[in-house]
């Protein structure tokens, strides 16, 4: 600090006092800043348009809830051998089959794993077509290693 001229009291410098005050980060995280209640009189919350999206739902729903009605009608007047879904006639023409695989992928965080690994999906790929039997059936490996050890009680002290 400068001492004035007297050299009784130091001088003031406007400078060094207004420096750190212009605001920055903290001044834009104070709830209760300027900077905040200006931000605030700027934005508005508006109404966003009605999605057309909601329509289509709102106007699928009652037409789902019809064909729910008339199934259970359907259901309660036809013997149950006509909704088994299993076992469908050769008759009807329009038939949707969907074959559906539930399997782990393999999560592995080395580059030899992963390259070990290829050789093993190529044979899980073909197997996936079998039918699943007592034989041919993997379990998953686990992921962990269980193992305990016991130590000797001597080693120890």
């Amino acid at each position: 600090m400068a001492l004035s001229g007297d050299g009784a009291a130091p001088a003031v410098s406007r400078e060094l006092l207004s420096a750190g005050s212009g605001g920055g980060i903290h001044e834009t995280l104070l709830l209760n800043s300027k900077h905040a209640k200006k931000k605030a009189m700027s934005l508005q919350t508006v109404r966003l348009p009605r999605s057309n999206l909601l329509d289509r739902v709102q106007n699928f729903l009652p037409q789902m809830a019809n064909a729910n009605d008339e199934l259970r009608r359907e259901m309660e007047n036809t013997p149950v051998q006509e909704f088994d879904i299993e076992h469908v006639d050769a008759s009807v023409e329009n038939v949707i089959e969907m074959n559906v695989a539930l399997v782990e992928l393999n999560s592995s965080d080395t580059e030899e794993e992963d390259s070990g690994s290829e050789d093993d999906s190529e044979s899980e790929d073909s197997s996936v077509c079998e039918e699943v039997t007592v034989d041919n059936i993997k379990f998953p490996k686990p992921k962990g290693e269980g193992r305990i050890e016991i130590l000797d009680p001597r080693s120890t002290e």
